[in-house]
């Protein structure tokens, strides 16, 4: 089990490692654009789909490295006024609505990645490009973010089983 973590753990760092590389990328973009339109004065309107295309994957990719780095929104002020065991027990519950919730979502990023291969849909752009790739970066996001979850729940449970706080608590 150890070793899974191991790999779902790699896998949230790497895909949001992927993310923050998306960055410079956009800028790049953005700044090739800028000086193609204005200095030679001959645009590649590539700029505005591809950062669009690239700002959907940054934030889906860095779901799982986010939620991992506990940067998501959180509400714990009923939570830290709980004893111990009970707060471990509501943070498992919680986990497991976010994990029903997840799977959800990633049933329905697969469907759309399938639905946008078997129709073969493309940009509405001179550039006509396939939005399955795009599209794919959410389904990726979904997927890590769901094991991650799930790796998440395996370690409450454990913290459970031993008596130990569900998290750090915030102060």
């Amino acid at each position: 089990m150890k070793r899974v973590g191991a790999v779902i753990e790699k896998l949230a760092d790497l895909s949001g490692y992927v993310s923050g590389w998306m960055v410079p990328i956009m800028v790049a973009l953005v700044a090739m654009e800028v000086f193609t339109r204005y200095v030679l004065r001959n645009p590649t309107m590539v700029a505005d789909e591809f950062s669009a295309y690239l700002l959907v994957a940054l934030s889906y990719m860095g779901l799982a490295y986010t939620w991992r780095q506990g940067g998501h929104v959180r509400i714990t002020i009923l939570v830290n006024w709980l004893p111990e065991r009970a707060a471990a027990w509501i943070r498992l519950i919680v986990l497991i609505m976010i994990f029903i919730f997840m799977i959800g979502m990633t049933q329905a990023g697969f469907k759309m990645v399938l639905y946008a291969h078997q129709i073969n849909l493309r940009s509405d752009t001179w550039l006509i490009f396939p939005l399955v790739w795009p599209q794919l970066t959410v389904l990726i996001g979904f997927l890590t973010l769901t094991l991650t979850v799930l790796l998440d729940i395996a370690k409450a449970i454990a913290k459970i089983r031993v008596a130990e706080p569900a998290e750090e608590k915030l102060k």
